[in-house]
């Protein structure tokens, strides 16, 4: 009984199977399997799309990982270029820096000494830098001080075996002997502790504003001809002896990072030797 169930079952089958390829051969057929694809062809693409990055992650997942690591490794290698390109453009600024105060000054001292500023005192009258050069480089109190442009910015007041102080000439008790450049009218550069005031030029005097005031050998204290300043603003009353002349440094005391020290002169005034 089982096996004449099961034989019929394979003959209703049979049958079907002869039916359907039947069927798909005929015209009809064909057409109804092209307009099912026609129907089925925009969802079959937008699942495609839809899964395909998920598809092209999983795939792919091992690239993701080494452009990672490439991606970190070039980031690092920019890092450090660019660290070595900061230091290579502050040694050519040091550098440049360095040749530009030895050649103003050439004609003035055959052996400068360049130093480097180690600190800054603001200290209200005080205007000191200290910087890193010494009484072992030939460091000596009185010798002149050479800011960028070959301009004067103080003398050497304190001196020590690997550093020395300076006075910069906007200190309250700083005073040289200057000339005017165009008029030769001379006067005493003095600090106030912040700027400069030209005193002892009789009012009437040939001075204007813009005048460019150089170092005065009277006194003995420094070489002539260094730049010391320019006269921004010239006034007096007419009972005034003297004319209040002010002057500004001809450079920015706060940026200046390095200095030469003038070597074949420095001052004989004993007052200059008594210790800090």
């Amino acid at each position: 009984m089982t096996i004449s169930r099961n034989a019929v079952w394979l003959s209703a089958l049979f049958v079907t199977a002869l039916l359907l390829l039947a069927v798909s051969l005929s015209p009809p057929a064909g057409r109804a399997e092209e307009q099912t694809r026609a129907l089925l062809n925009p969802v079959v693409n937008f699942l495609g799309d839809l899964t395909r990055p998920i598809a092209n992650l999983v795939l792919h997942a091992g690239d993701v990982d080494n452009l990672s690591s490439e991606n970190a490794l070039l980031r690092l290698e920019v890092e450090t270029l660019t660290s070595e390109l900061a230091t290579l453009r502050e040694q050519q600024q040091t550098a440049t820096a360095i040749v530009s105060l030895l050649a103003s000054a050439q004609e003035n001292s055959p052996d400068p000494i360049v130093a480097s500023v180690l600190v800054r005192d603001s200290a209200p009258g005080r205007s000191e830098m200290l910087i890193d050069k010494g009484a072992a480089n030939g460091i000596r109190l009185g010798q002149a001080v050479i800011g960028p442009g070959g301009t004067l910015i103080g003398l050497i007041i304190d001196v020590k075996e690997s550093h020395a102080w300076i006075q910069l000439l906007t200190a309250n008790k700083s005073a040289i002997a200057v000339v005017a450049q165009s008029s030769r009218t001379q006067g005493a550069l003095v600090g106030t502790g912040t700027t400069l005031q030209l005193e002892l030029v009789e009012r009437g005097r040939d001075i204007a504003i813009d005048d460019i005031l150089i170092t005065s050998s009277l006194g003995g204290r420094l070489p002539s001809g260094l730049l010391a300043g320019r006269v921004t603003s010239v006034e007096s009353e007419p009972q005034d002896l003297f004319e209040v002349i002010s002057v500004e440094p001809l450079s920015d005391y706060q940026r200046i990072e390095h200095v030469l020290i003038l070597t074949n002169f420095h001052s004989p005034n004993r007052a200059l030797e008594e210790p800090r």
